[in-house]
């Protein structure tokens, strides 16, 4: 599995291909796609099968960047998370006075 803060794609490997899952923002219509749904409200994953090394080219590359740019894009702040944590906290405390 390939991340940055969140998934953007993995490999599996196969008897006799690698099956390759990219996370994008938008579903893809092309040959190379087996399979493409809907992660989250905001990911669609593609299957891809790769049988050869000379298939990983364009278009292939350029949605691995895509998905790349995207999970940035997605990934939650850390600073954010533990902001809303916090807040949570502070909001659930009893007063005993």
């Amino acid at each position: 599995m390939f991340s940055r803060k969140s998934c953007y794609f993995f490999v599996r490997p196969k008897k006799n291909f690698l099956e390759l899952c990219v996370f994008l923002g938008r579903t893809l219509k092309a040959p190379q796609i087996q399979r493409a749904d809907r992660a989250s409200k905001t990911k669609v994953f593609h299957i891809i099968h790769i049988k050869h090394r000379d298939e990983v080219e364009a278009p292939i590359t350029d949605w691995l960047r895509e998905a790349y740019e995207l999970s940035d894009v997605l990934a939650p702040k850390t600073g954010d998370i533990r902001a809303k944590s916090e807040h949570k906290r502070k909001s659930n405390r009893i007063s005993l006075r």
